[in-house]
């Protein structure tokens, strides 16, 4: 039986010892004759965590990984010989290799961040590194379908999330891979080009770091000298990036230093430069850092062998900022902005590499739920989408698309019908139902869509619906009343006669007339005998053979040419202002009363006490205009709504609001304005106000 490495256990309690040698006691015992998923791999993922520095947990779950993924021990055994925090972490895993991951070049970053969603525990993440990197050690013995579909994985999936962790010998090595397979030619050509001067340059390396120290100690620089010779496949990355040869590259050796302060940076600088001859290629991203705040001085020397050298010096706390702060070096390489989520990655970087961490304060770490409050989940093709918790298959249905929101009827998760209410975890695939026969979304979807894209669509939706039965509606109630009058409306539907009545009650097309009369914003005797004065035509009969009175405002005084001391007011059934078509009412003791010529109160008075009347132009004063606007319960309508009047330099009187269901709210204003046009001009301009349903006068 191969034994584990005690460099594996060195940093845990005996206690927590006991539990691994445990595990690996009792996976020994099971027979295991696969070629790929033994003993062997077992042992090589948990030497792989352990240079991670992880618990103990997290060692047992990268040991029993092979078994369970050869389903050669159970879940209820994994709890008995470990316990439920080995379990769980390993059922996670399970759960992220059970999804489907494709991969395609748009969507590559939300494969990361599902993949990283689906295991909410980062030690998950690390066991699942861990275990990739041990099975591309056996690459060759896939078939070359599964070789194809492994590496594609690596490249968009393993390699990117070990650099988000700054785990670099795992990226590095997913990296090379990635690399020969995909560019086997470049590799070859590479390699050739430097294999010879491999042993050449690990010892240059070596000799600078040791003459650096040498001569940095009687300065008394406290200096953490360390080096590295460049991966082929970054070489070649570098010279497709910079379009230079071999030569041309000047970091393939590099050495870092990092010492305490700015000052002791320059003072090193200058001690480098005295041991070595500079090249034209000195950077100082100190005193000019870069945009993502990257500071460190970069220089490059020609050392013993004659090749060049980068040296880069910054101070531990450049270093910090560099690695784990946000100019996180891996967020600035993918050119991307740092988010939320990325923070959380970055600062599970900055504790996995603290030297003195304690057990603990890993743990918490990587307990870090990173997308806490959002869930990524797949379509049956594939694509995947990010929703905030707790979304359901319509939130889904609308991210997809507005036509397949409105045509939903039902929807299939994981292959199961739920309810259109369900709340989607992370790894679901969706599948939505649709039929174009559908009347389209109910209002009760409202209660249970989660995001504000799928309530504006639903609510567009239903705006839209209520303005096409209100055109009907509309229609037949202006050819109703033409009919009552012996009217032909195509007598009156003439493009000049009909553009000067959309100019005066400013509308754009006949729908909208249409809209207006079925919503009730105008009606369809106001609209015909509109239409009638502007063609010229007389058929209508007039309420009473009499001239027109003119009524004029004077000190907000309602006054009627031609009737002294004659006591008049503003009806308040319909609240006339100028512009309205008007008529008068003489009712007994109580003078005359001005009503639209609309209002649905005229039916009931006595017609011969009806006048026709009009405002006068030299009129001026100010009326009560009321406007009803029907809007969504979010915060900041009612805001919204007064600012628009108030940008508007209009004052307002009153305001009153009610709901008028769970999701909607009636909003009531009386504003003082001085004529029609006033009013339907603020009309439209509230109608644009974000969560607006609609506005209507009142």
């Amino acid at each position: 039986m191969e034994n584990l490495d005690s460099t594996i256990l060195r940093t845990f309690t005996k206690e927590q010892q006991d539990v691994v040698n445990n595990v690996f006691a009792y996976l020994s015992n099971i027979p295991n004759p696969s070629s790929i998923y033994n003993i062997n791999f077992s042992i090589g993922v948990a030497e792989t965590l352990s240079q991670i520095s992880v618990d103990y947990a997290t060692i047992c779950a990268g040991l029993i990984y092979p078994f369970l993924h050869r389903n050669l021990i159970s879940i209820a055994e994994i709890k008995q010989i470990a316990n439920t925090d080995v379990a769980n972490i390993l059922e996670s895993i399970k759960k992220i290799e059970s999804t489907r991951m494709i991969s395609k070049e748009d969507q590559r970053q939300n494969v990361k961040n599902m993949f990283i969603a689906l295991a909410k525990d980062m030690r998950v993440i690390i066991t699942k590194l861990a275990v990739e990197q041990q099975r591309l050690k056996h690459i060759n013995d896939f078939s070359s379908e599964d070789k194809e579909n492994y590496m594609i994985q690596a490249r968009d999936i393993y390699a990117p999330i070990s650099a988000m962790l700054g785990i670099g010998y795992i990226k590095n090595s997913f990296e090379e891979e990635i690399f020969k397979y995909f560019k086997p030619n470049q590799y070859k050509a590479l390699l050739n080009e430097l294999k010879d001067k491999f042993e050449e340059r690990n010892n240059q390396i070596n000799i600078t770091i040791e003459k650096l120290k040498k001569e940095l100690e009687p300065l008394n620089i406290n200096a953490t000298i360390y080096g590295r010779q460049k991966q082929i496949s970054s070489i070649f990355k570098k010279l497709m990036l910079k379009n230079v040869s071999l030569s041309g590259i000047r970091d393939i050796m590099a050495v870092r230093i990092l010492v305490d302060t700015v000052e002791q940076c320059y003072t090193v600088l200058g001690k480098v430069h005295s041991l070595y001859v500079p090249m034209n290629a000195f950077k100082d991203y100190i005193a000019h850092p870069k945009e993502n705040g990257y500071q460190s001085l970069h220089t490059s020397v020609i050392v013993e062998n004659g090749e060049p050298l980068e040296i880069q010096i910054r101070t531990r706390d450049m270093h910090l900022y560099a690695e784990y702060g946000f100019a996180a070096h891996w967020a600035y390489k993918e050119r991307r902005k740092v988010n939320d989520s990325d923070a959380k990655l970055n600062y599970i970087r900055s504790v996995m590499d603290l030297k003195d961490k304690s057990g603990d304060e890993l743990l918490e770490a990587l307990k870090v739920d990173v997308y806490d409050g959002k869930v990524f989940v797949q379509s049956p093709q594939g694509k995947i989408i990010e929703l905030p918790e707790d979304s359901s298959p319509i939130d889904f249905a609308y991210k997809i698309h507005t036509k397949i929101g409105d045509t939903c009827v039902g929807a299939k998760v994981n292959g199961k019908i739920v309810p259109l209410s369900y709340k989607l975890k992370n790894g679901d695939i969706v599948e939505i139902i649709t039929n174009q026969n559908s009347k389209g979304p109910s209002r009760d979807w409202l209660n249970f869509a989660k995001t504000a894209g799928a309530r504006s669509k639903i609510n567009a939706f239903f705006k839209r619906s209520m303005k096409d039965e209100n055109i009907k509606k509309g229609k037949s109630m202006l050819e109703a009343y033409a009919k009552d009058k012996n009217i032909k409306l195509a007598d009156l539907f003439v493009n000049k006669y009909l553009q000067e009545l959309f100019d005066k009650y400013f509308l754009s097309s006949i729908d909208e007339l249409y809209a207006s009369i079925g919503s009730g914003t105008l009606n369809a005797n106001q609209v015909v005998h509109k239409l009638t004065s502007i063609a010229g035509i007389t058929k209508i009969k007039p309420i009473q053979q009499n001239n027109n009175v003119q009524v004029e405002t004077i000190n907000n005084k309602l006054v009627v040419k031609g009737f002294e001391n004659m006591l008049t007011k503003i009806a308040h059934c319909c609240n006339p202002i100028p512009g309205d078509e008007i008529v008068g009412y003489i009712s007994r003791g109580k003078g005359l009363t001005i009503h639209k010529s609309d209002c649905v109160a005229l039916k009931n008075y006595e017609t011969e006490r009806l006048i026709n009347c009009e405002w006068s132009s030299n009129g001026s004063g100010d009326f009560v205009g009321t406007i009803l606007v029907l809007a969504e319960n979010y915060i900041g309508v009612m805001a919204s709504v007064t600012k628009k009047l108030s940008d508007s330099k209009i004052n307002i009187l009153s305001l009153k609001t009610k709901n008028v269901s769970k999701d909607q709210q009636l909003i009531k204003i009386h504003i003082s304005i001085s004529k029609k046009e006033e009013l339907y001009d603020l009309i439209l301009k509230i109608k644009q106000v974000p969560n607006v349903l609609d506005v209507t006068r009142g």
